[in-house]
C-alpha cells in the first residue's frame, strides 16, 4: 500500500512539474544575460556620446569667440568623428533583437530629443521586423555575442575620440 502512495505522489509531482514552460537552456539563460548588458551599455555608451557631442559643441562656440580657428577646427574634426559614431550606435542598435518568447520592457533607441543631431537617413523608430524565432539557443546566443563583441568596438572607438577631446583644448 505504501508503495502505491509513493508512486502516486511521484507521479503527481512528475506532472505538476512538466506545467508550463521548459527550463530554458544554459545557452537561452546566457543570451537572455547578454541581451541585458546590451541594454544597459547601449544607454550608457550613447549617454556618453551626447554628452561629449554638447561639450565639443560648447568648445567651438567658446574658441570661435575667442579667435582660436585653429582649435575650433580641431574641435569640429572631433564633433564629425562622434557624429558619425553616433550614426554608426544607431545602426547598430536597429540589428538588436530581442529573445524570442521575452517580453520586450526596454527602449529600443529612443535615446531622447537631438537638437542640432542630423540622423541623415535614419530615424528613431527601431520596431525592427528582425526575428530570432525558429532559431536554436545556440545560435541565439551567438547573435547575442556578436552584438556585444560590436558594441564592445563602438565603445572603445568612443573612448579613443573622447580622449582626443582634452589633447585638442590643451594644444
Amino acid at each position: 500500500m505504501r508503495f502505491y502512495l509513493l508512486l502516486s505522489l511521484t507521479l503527481v509531482a512528475s506532472l505538476l512539474s512538466s506545467c508550463g514552460e521548459p527550463a530554458a537552456s544554459p545557452s537561452l539563460q546566457k543570451a537572455r544575460a547578454i541581451h541585458a548588458q546590451l541594454n544597459e551599455l547601449s544607454v550608457t555608451l550613447h549617454d556618453g556620446m551626447q554628452e561629449s557631442l554638447a561639450v565639443v559643441e560648447t568648445q567651438i562656440e567658446a574658441s570661435l569667440q575667442a579667435g582660436d580657428s585653429a582649435l575650433a577646427i580641431q574641435l569640429a574634426r572631433l564633433e564629425s568623428q562622434l557624429g558619425e559614431l553616433d550614426v554608426r550606435f544607431h545602426d547598430w542598435n536597429a540589428t538588436v533583437v530581442g529573445i524570442p518568447g521575452d517580453a520586450c520592457d526596454h527602449d529600443h533607441g529612443d535615446h531622447g530629443d537631438h537638437e542640432g543631431h542630423d540622423h541623415g537617413d535614419h530615424d528613431h523608430a527601431h520596431g525592427n521586423e528582425l526575428s530570432l524565432e525558429g532559431m536554436t539557443d545556440a545560435q541565439i546566443l551567438e547573435i547575442q555575442e556578436a552584438l556585444l563583441a560590436e558594441l564592445g568596438a563602438l565603445q572603445a572607438l568612443f573612448d579613443s575620440i573622447g580622449s582626443a577631446v582634452p589633447e585638442a583644448v590643451n594644444e
